[in-house]
């Protein structure tokens, strides 16, 4: 006698990695003061030229290491988990169990608007993750749908069903 087992549903591992575009969204003004008082520092008799000189300099690292973990971000989705890997110097793993996803939120700034990207919201009941933030998406990518496709085979995989109160 043949048994009959449950269709797996196998849709594959998901990576997606922020813009590099979300930098600039995120440090463009910070980015353009520190290159003018680079500029404005290099005068000959400025006052003050090495103080701001070396504030400048500080600025920049400090946007280096912005934009090194920018790109060292990964959003991993897997048939059961979402993973969020982040961190230069440290590497980080936050899982979340897909069947927990209760809620999506997408969201663009007026910079993000500008370079044409957004940032989804991934809200679950996992404790510690409770919220997740994929930002430097495309505007045009439709990532909710395919995320919650794989929510609703989870759920029912694992035999969990939302009860609502209306």
């Amino acid at each position: 006698m043949k048994t009959q087992t449950q269709p797996s549903n196998s849709f594959g591992t998901l990576v997606f990695r922020p813009r590099i575009r979300q930098y600039f969204a995120n440090d463009l003004i910070i980015t353009i003061v520190c290159i003018a008082g680079l500029a404005v520092a290099g005068i000959d008799g400025m006052f003050m030229g090495n103080i701001l000189l070396w504030a400048s300099l500080a600025i920049a690292l400090c946007l280096i290491y912005r934009f090194l973990y920018l790109r060292s971000m990964r959003f991993v989705i897997t048939d059961e988990q979402f993973i969020y890997e982040h961190g230069v110097f440290q590497r980080t793993r936050d899982f979340m169990e897909l069947y927990r996803v209760v809620d999506f939120r997408e969201e663009s700034s007026f910079l993000q608007q500008l370079f044409g990207l957004k940032t989804i919201h991934i809200y679950s009941g996992d404790r510690s993750t409770p919220r997740l933030d994929m930002v430097g998406m495309d505007k045009s990518s439709n990532l909710v749908p395919f995320i919650r496709e794989r929510v609703s085979a989870n759920r029912k995989r694992n035999g969990i069903y939302e009860i609502t109160n209306r």
